[in-house]
C-alpha cells in the first residue's frame, strides 16, 4: 500500500485559481491571507518571495513555490522594495482579462506569478497542513519543475473550460501536483511526519503495513518483525522520522479515516467502528471523543453544517 497516495486520496483536493499578477518597474505586493496552501509559479520574469517567517528566495521564471501557511506572501522586485497594497486594494485590482497590474506600467519588463490555492474536505485538513513542509521552491532547472510547469498548463486550460467532468479532472490534477511536490522533498529534505518515514526504505514499508490494514491490532514488534529491525531500533527511528510512535500514527490515521467517512455520512456507527479497528462502537466512540473532543455523532453533524 502507498501510503503517501493514501493520504493524497482521503484529502479529496481541489482548487481555486486566484488568478495571476503583472508586475513592472519598482514595485512590492503582499498576497491577500489564504485559507489553505498556495502554489505560485513565475511564467514571465524574476522576483523575490517571502512568507511572513521565511528569509528572501529569488525567484525565476519557470520556478514554483508551494506555501503551506500563506498569511502574509509577498513579491518584489528587488529587496527592500515597499510592499504598497492593502487586501482590499489587491483584490481591486482585477483587470479586465483576469491579470492583476501592479508597478510602473511603461517601465521594463514585466514579471508575472500564477497563483492557485489548494483545498481539501474540511474533516481533514490539518493533515494536509502536517503533510508540507512550510515552503517549497522548486527551480525551474529542475526535472520535477519541469513537470509541474506541464501540470500548471493543463490545470490552467481544464480550468478555462466548461467541458463535462472538469471537476474531477482539475481534481485529479491537483493531486498528481501535489504528489509531485512531496516526492521531492521526501527525496531531497525530508522532515519529521509521513515524509520524513517516506525516505527512509523501511519505515515506508511499515507505513505501508499499516495503511494497507488499518483495522488490524499492529504492535511495534509485529511492525518492526514485518521490516527486519529490532523493536528498540524501528520504534526509535519511526518516532523520529515520523514525529510520533508507530501506534500513534496508526490510532491517528483511524481517526482520520473516520472523519472522512462521518463526513460521507450513510454508515452506522458500528460499520465506522469496525472499519477502523474498534469492536464495538462504544469503543470507538470513547477513543474518537478522546483524540477529537466530541462523539462522533456531533462531529459529523458540525462537518455537514460547515460545508452548508
Amino acid at each position: 500500500m502507498d501510503a503517501l497516495a493514501d493520504v493524497i486520496k482521503l484529502l479529496r483536493l481541489s482548487t481555486v485559481l486566484l488568478g495571476s499578477m503583472s508586475a513592472r518597474g519598482r514595485w512590492g505586493v503582499r498576497v491577500p491571507e489564504q485559507s489553505g496552501p498556495t502554489f505560485y509559479f513565475v511564467t514571465e520574469g524574476r522576483c523575490w518571495f517571502r512568507t511572513n517567517d521565511s528569509g528572501p528566495v529569488e525567484l525565476q521564471e519557470g520556478d514554483y513555490v508551494l506555501s503551506a501557511r500563506p498569511l502574509s506572501d509577498s513579491f518584489q522586485n528587488e529587496i527592500g522594495a515597499q510592499t504598497e497594497l492593502s487586501d482590499d486594494a489587491f483584490k481591486a485590482r482585477h483587470t479586465v482579462d483576469g491579470e492583476i497590474r501592479i508597478g510602473d506600467e511603461g517601465s521594463g519588463p514585466a514579471t508575472r506569478v500564477l497563483g492557485g490555492l489548494i483545498q481539501c474536505d474540511p474533516a481533514n485538513a490539518d493533515l494536509l497542513i502536517g503533510l508540507l513542509p512550510r515552503l517549497v521552491h522548486v527551480p525551474a532547472t529542475e526535472k520535477t519543475a519541469v513537470r509541474l510547469r506541464a501540470l500548471v498548463s493543463i490545470i490552467l486550460e481544464e480550468a478555462a473550460d466548461s467541458r463535462p467532468g472538469r471537476e474531477a479532472v482539475l481534481c485529479r490534477l491537483i493531486e498528481v501536483m501535489l504528489i509531485e511536490t512531496l516526492r521531492r522533498e521526501a527525496a531531497w529534505s525530508p522532515h519529521a511526519g509521513l515524509l520524513g518515514g517516506l525516505a527512509d526504505p523501511q519505515l515506508a514499508q511499515a507505513l505501508g503495513h499499516i495503511h494497507a490494514d488499518v483495522a488490524r491490532g499492529w504492535t511495534v514488534e509485529e511492525l518492526a518483525r514485518r521490516v527486519g529491525m529490532s523493536r528498540s531500533v524501528f520504534a526509535r527511528r519511526f518516532s523520529e522520522a515520523v514525529g510520533v510512535a508507530p501506534v500513534e500514527y496508526l490510532l491517528g490515521w483511524r481517526m482520520a479515516l473516520a472523519k472522512d467517512v462521518l463526513l460521507r455520512g450513510g454508515n452506522t456507527l458500528e460499520e465506522v467502528a469496525e472499519t477502523v479497528g474498534y469492536q464495538s462502537a462504544s469503543a470507538f466512540s470513547t477513543a474518537f471523543s478522546q483524540r477529537v473532543g466530541c462523539p462522533p455523532s456531533e462531529y459529523a453533524a458540525y462537518l455537514r453544517a460547515a460545508r452548508g
